[in-house]
């Protein structure tokens, strides 16, 4: 199902996985003013992005289904602190990023994945959540499958986070959950997933092109 996903969200997967952005990363040449606002605006994305879990907490069904976005969300809490120990090693305060103003792409981004699950179920909050967990690990693989390792490369750790086995296989428990909840979804229903994750994708290479940008 999910490269059914991927497929039918073509030009714009592609576009979002080889963007400039992860390239330079890639290549260690990105500058370093774009992956500081990168890693601020990140920062305010990961806090909406656990009230959307936390939302998908609230949309469960059963406690069966609890259980996925429950663990998420428990990780994301524990792991925010690593996010601003990094930051710091990228000389970024904690009150620089507090005082940081959010991005129109990361506005127009997070509330768009609030307001699918808002509006929709667990199906729909997954389908807006998963271009993230799985493009960042598809990212990762894309960087290390066609760029060399490069013992200078600044951005080398960001890189070894998402390839690393721990994220990947988070990724892909990511896209088994949403396969499960899509499973008794009939044709309209699954047209409206497709249409939520593609443009969750396109959202994702607006997050890149404001790192870019600097805007």
């Amino acid at each position: 199902m999910i490269e059914q996903l991927i497929q039918q969200a073509q030009p714009y997967w592609m576009q979002y996985v080889e963007h400039e952005f992860v390239q330079q990363l890639a290549k260690g040449t990105l500058p370093k003013a774009c992956f500081q606002h990168y890693l601020k605006q990140d920062y305010i994305y990961l806090f909406h992005y656990s009230r959307a879990f936390a939302l998908g907490v609230f949309k469960a069904r059963n406690f069966a289904e609890m259980d996925m976005p429950r663990k998420t969300l428990d990780i994301l809490c524990q792991e925010i602190q690593l996010h601003l120990d990094y930051c710091r090693q990228w000389e970024i305060s904690e009150l620089e990023i507090f005082q940081t103003p959010e991005s129109a792409a990361c506005i127009s981004y997070t509330r768009y994945l609030l307001d699918c699950g808002m509006t929709g179920g667990l199906p729909e909050l997954y389908a807006a959540v998963t271009p993230c967990a799985l493009g960042y690990a598809q990212v990762a693989r894309y960087i290390t499958e066609n760029y060399p390792k490069l013992p200078s490369n600044p951005y080398q750790a960001w890189i070894d986070a998402y390839s690393a086995a721990e994220y990947q296989q988070a990724a892909q428990e990511t896209v088994d959950f949403l396969t499960a909840l899509c499973e008794p979804l009939n044709d309209v229903q699954f047209a409206h997933i497709q249409q939520i994750f593609t443009t969750a994708t396109r959202m994702e290479i607006g997050f890149w092109q404001m790192g870019l940008d600097l805007s």
